[in-house]
């Protein structure tokens, strides 16, 4: 699972935020200083993000009220005549949004398509928000299957209605988000603005103090609490951000992995770490990663070269003419902790995924419960709606998919061992038993429980933004606990504690 920024519009975003930075240095006559463009350059990656991502979630918040107000406008039109393209029509006819107003033509034109499977196809392509194209399935297959009366209900009707409640949910955690990480970020940022400040006022009061704010120590606290400031910003903007598994390839990983040195290397360190390997292993098939574990094992040795390489860059320029016997003991220690970065961040996405993938199987559940009475419908088409629906499982759907026509059952057993889901794997038994006893009574058991799961959905929920805003409220704080407790008060105690020793020696010696 990652988040991936590409094309020409951010590239030239970056450009003019570094042009912005220049000019201010610039324009407020600002002598050059690595500190202040540092700050500067922070900020500015703080407010391009803060802006991509208040686009982003302005967007989405837009498409899901468009689209309940569309399925409002369609249960309604449908009711009264009990026809769904023409009900799409005329809502098409009142719509006064122009975005959604396209959104709704290309609904009706696969509707009214000769090949409804192309015309899904191409508005899938079109169309990446999962809502949409859940509602567009679900009328296709009224076009095609025709309406039925389920408990004294239109089926279609009760589905629009269901599809409704899951956008309400989805908007409601999406606010309830958005309250939680509301002023972390300005608790995060501010205290890499202060450091000059407390510099001038320090050394103005405590001459003594320069051996902390003009030596070693003053490099090293910088790079820690930049390192930290913008570690944790990032952290919080993955964790604020809707998840998404985006399917990216790694040419050049393949083609490193390939050669001699490391083709040994994987060797031996499966023979010597077996379990460590499987476990690696596991977690990349739970973030969805696409690169195998030879791929990940090379990414390791890379980070770590680089790690070494910058870090003897950095301490040569910096800190030769300070610390010098200490210069091996940096390089060493910075070459490890990115030798182990790309496993701590893949830990870090296993227990994110973990996090969405029982609320992804509450998903699933009201999707089949939507789609389990139809008639006709098979176990690749409600493993096709999935796969449509899915964001954590998608890349495992897709494969079971690829693997059907080979051998059904093989290719829903194979499903279950490629993911590390319990809730996950006892929906696929259910999806097992539809070609032996029928998709509905197969499908019975989520029907019965279906009330008991949107209960125990709707508290994890909740628990989980509540822990996700605690935990963010606790790490918000660290940079100015740290900038206080480290470069604030630990300078100012350990000088006046050395000057006090000095008096006392000295009024020891008088005596």
């Amino acid at each position: 699972m990652r988040i991936v920024h590409k094309g020409k519009k951010e590239i030239l975003t970056a450009i003019i935020l570094y042009t912005l930075l220049l000019t201010i240095l610039t324009i407020f006559n600002i002598p050059f200083s690595l500190y202040y463009f540092s700050v500067i350059a922070v900020l500015l990656f703080v407010l391009h993000m803060e802006t991509y991502w208040k686009k982003e979630n302005r967007l989405f918040e837009k498409q899901l009220l468009e689209l309940d107000w569309l399925l409002s406008e369609v249960r309604h039109r449908y009711y009264v005549h009990g026809m769904v393209d023409e009900a799409v029509q005329e809502a098409y006819e009142v719509c006064k949004t122009p975005g959604l107003k396209e959104k709704i033509y290309a609904i009706y034109e696969a509707l009214c398509s000769v090949d409804m499977n192309l015309a899904k196809e191409r508005f899938k392509h079109m169309n990446q928000n999962r809502y949409f194209r859940m509602f567009l399935t679900l009328s296709l297959m009224v076009m095609e299957f025709g309406d039925k009366t389920v408990e004294g209900q239109s089926l279609y009707l009760r589905n629009l209605k269901r599809l409704r409640e899951e956008i309400h949910i989805e908007l409601k955690n999406n606010q309830t988000l958005k309250h939680h990480f509301s002023g972390l970020t300005f608790l995060i940022v501010v205290p890499i603005t202060t450091l000059g400040a407390i510099e001038s006022w320090g050394l103005s009061n405590l001459p003594e103090l320069s051996s902390y704010y003009e030596g070693a120590y003053r490099i090293l606290f910088y790079a820690f609490l930049f390192i930290l400031t913008v570690g944790l910003y990032y952290l919080f903007f993955l964790l604020k951000t809707p998840i998404k598994v985006i399917s990216k390839q790694h040419p050049w990983l393949k083609l490193v992995s390939k050669y001699n040195i490391f083709v040994r290397y994987c060797r031996n360190y499966e023979h010597f770490f077996p379990r460590n390997f499987e476990k690696l292993r596991i977690s990349l098939i739970q973030v969805g990663e696409t690169m195998d574990i030879s791929e990940f094992l090379c990414k390791r040795i890379i980070c770590g070269f680089l790690g070494f390489s910058f870090s003897f860059l950095w301490t040569s320029i910096f800190l030769m003419h300070l610390w010098k016997n200490k210069i091996i003991f940096l390089v060493l220690l910075s070459s490890i902790l990115c030798f182990y970065l790309p496993v701590w961040v893949l830990k870090y996405r296993v227990r994110l995924a973990k996090v969405y993938m029982e609320d992804e199987v509450f998903q699933f559940q009201a999707i089949l419960m939507m789609v389990m009475y139809m008639d006709r419908i098979s176990t690749f088409e409600l493993l096709e709606i999935m796969e449509d629906f899915s964001i954590i499982f998608k890349k495992q759907l897709r494969q079971c998919l690829l693997d059907y026509d080979v051998g059904q059952k093989e290719a829903l057993h194979q499903l279950k061992e490629n993911t590390y889901c319990v809730a996950f794997h006892k929906l696929v038994d259910n999806l097992i038993m539809c070609d032996d006893i029928g998709v509905t009574k197969a499908l019975d058991e989520v029907a019965l429980e279906i009330q008991f799961y949107s209960e125990r959905r709707q508290q994890q929920t909740n628990y989980q933004l509540e822990q996700k805003g605690i935990l963010c409220r606790f790490l918000s704080f660290l940079p100015l606990v740290t900038t206080i407790a480290l470069y604030l008060i630990l300078p100012f105690v350990t000088v006046s504690l050395s000057k006090l020793m000095e008096i006392s020696e000295a009024i020891a010696n008088g005596k």
